[in-house]
């Protein structure tokens, strides 16, 4: 899996949370080439996980925590 879309389907993400882990990633690691390693490696696998854990705030620095407060805790 080389994108934050593969992950979030293989990982079977419901909406709107698939949207809003996609975005997050995105935002917060927002280079193409970037987004494959990140697949690559398993690190997308592991937000994928926190998102569905409803961990996600909690585990975030706090360029993350920014980033989730302006697209929206819950939406």
């Amino acid at each position: 899996m080389k994108t934050y879309n593969e992950i979030a389907e293989a990982n079977n993400i419901p909406e709107p949370m698939r949207t809003r882990y996609i975005t997050y990633m995105r935002l917060r690691w927002g280079n193409p080439q970037d987004e494959e390693v990140k697949c690559l490696v398993g690190y997308a696998q592991e937000w994928a996980k926190r998102f569905l854990a409803g961990i996600e705030y909690e585990a975030s620095d706090e360029e993350g925590k920014r980033i989730l407060e302006e697209i929206g805790l819950d939406f």
